[in-house]
C-alpha cells in the first residue's frame, strides 16, 4: 500500500510530529496551561488524516466534521481508534467552545491515544515510522540543519557528550544567522551592535587585573546581545536557559577549531536530555524563521544603497506641504 514519499510529504509528516511533540511539552505545564495540549494533539491527528487521505487518493469534503474522516477513508483503509478520537474531539470542543478545562487524566489519555494511533497507522499508510521523520526538514536555516544532522551522527553511536556540543554549535549558528548575516551586522534587521573580538583594544583578561571592570562589561554585553537576539526572534528564554545548562559552551579559536570543557554534569546527560535539546533548537529555528522576510528586506535595502552611483541625496524635513497661493488667478491678470 505504501508509496514512495516525496519531499513535501516528508515535510508534512515532520510537521505532524512537531505538533505532537508540542502537545507533549504543553501537557507537562501546570494547569490550566496544560489544556492547550488537547488542541495540539487534535491538530496533529487532523493534519495527519488530511495527508493520509491525499496519499491514498481519497478526496475529503471541505469543512467536513472530524469524525467523518473515518468513513471517508474506510473504502481504502480502515482507520482505528474512532471511539477514542471522539473523546479527544469532545474534549477539544468543550475547551474551545465552552471553556471547560480537561482533567490531567483526559490529557494523558489523549496523549496515549494519539501516539498509539500514529504508531499503528503511519507504517501501514506511509511505510515508515513517524519517529524516523526528521523535523530538521522543517527548518529554513541551512547551516543549522547540517549541524543538527552532524550532531545526530554522534547521538546515533550514544556519544551524547559530543552530540550536545554539536547542538550548542547549531544554536550558536542559528543566532549568528540573524546577528551577522554573511559576516556583517550592517544589513541585519537585528543589529544590537558589533560583536566583541578578543583583538579589540584595550585587551582584557585574567592577566590584566586593572581591566577586570571592563571585562565584566564585555561579558555582560555578550550575554545581553545574545539574549536580546533570542527574545526578538520569539525564542522562549526559560527554555534557552535550560538548554545552556544541558549543553557545553563551545569556543571557536583562531585556527577554526572548536573546543569545550567536559564537566561531570555533561558526562551524565541522557538520550532524553539530547532529544529535548535537539527539539529546542528545531523549535527555535521555526520561531526565528518568521524573521527571514524581514532580513531579506533589510539586506535588499542595504545593497540598493551600497550599489548606488555617487553619494546619496540629502534632503531636509520642512514640515507639512504649504498650499499654493491661489488668491491671484490667470483671470485676474486678464
Amino acid at each position: 500500500m505504501a508509496q514512495p514519499l516525496d519531499p513535501l510529504t516528508v515535510q508534512r509528516l515532520a510537521y505532524v510530529r512537531y505538533l505532537y511533540r508540542e502537545g507533549v511539552e504543553q501537557s507537562g505545564q501546570p494547569s490550566p496551561l496544560c489544556s492547550r495540549a488537547i488542541t495540539s494533539f487534535h491538530d496533529a491527528v487532523e493534519n495527519f488524516i488530511g495527508l493520509a487521505a491525499q496519499h491514498l487518493g481519497v478526496e475529503l469534503k471541505k469543512n467536513a466534521e472530524f469524525l467523518s474522516y473515518w468513513e471517508a477513508i474506510k473504502p481504502v483503509y480502515e482507520l482505528p481508534k474512532r471511539d477514542q478520537m471522539k473523546r479527544l474531539n469532545d474534549a477539544r470542543v468543550a475547551l474551545k467552545h465552552n471553556g471547560t478545562f480537561p482533567s490531567a487524566h483526559q490529557i494523558e489519555q489523549a496523549r496515549e491515544t494519539v501516539v498509539d494511533f500514529f504508531t499503528t497507522v503511519t507504517p501501514k499508510i506511509f511505510g515508515i515510522e513517524l519517529d524516523t521523520v526528521d523535523m530538521v526538514d522543517l527548518l529554513t536555516q541551512h547551516e543549522v540543519k547540517q549541524l543538527l544532522r552532524d550532531a545526530q551522527t554522534h547521538a546515533d553511536i550514544d556519544d551524547y557528550v559530543q552530540a550536545m556540543a554539536g547542538l550548542s554549535v547549531a544554536f550558536q549558528a542559528l543566532l549568528a544567522n540573524y546577528q551577522r548575516g554573511d559576516g556583517s551586522t550592517r544589513w541585519s534587521a537585528f543589529n544590537f551592535g558589533e560583536k566583541l573580538s578578543p583583538f579589540d583594544e584595550p585587551r582584557v583578561g585574567t592577566g590584566v587585573p586593572r581591566l577586570q571592570r571592563l571585562k565584566k562589561f564585555g561579558d555582560f554585553m555578550e550575554i545581553t546581545q545574545n539574549t536580546l537576539m533570542a527574545i526578538s526572534l520569539g525564542i522562549d528564554y526559560p527554555s534557552m536557559a535550560r538548554f545552556h545548562i544541558l549543553t557545553p559552551k563551545v569556543h571557536t579559536f583562531g585556527d577554526g577549531s572548536k573546543r569545550y570543557t567536559v564537566g561531570k554534569d555533561l558526562e551524565e546527560v541522557t538520550s532524553d536530555d539530547y532529544d529535548w535539546a535537539r527539539h529546542f533548537v528545531i523549535e527555535s529555528g521555526l520561531r526565528a524563521a518568521k524573521a527571514d522576510d524581514l532580513q531579506a528586506m533589510k539586506k535588499k535595502a542595504w545593497e540598493a544603497n551600497r550599489q548606488a552611483d555617487g553619494a546619496l541625496a540629502e534632503r531636509s524635513w520642512t514640515g507639512p506641504v504649504v498650499p499654493e497661493d491661489r488668491s491671484v488667478t490667470v483671470f485676474d491678470v486678464l
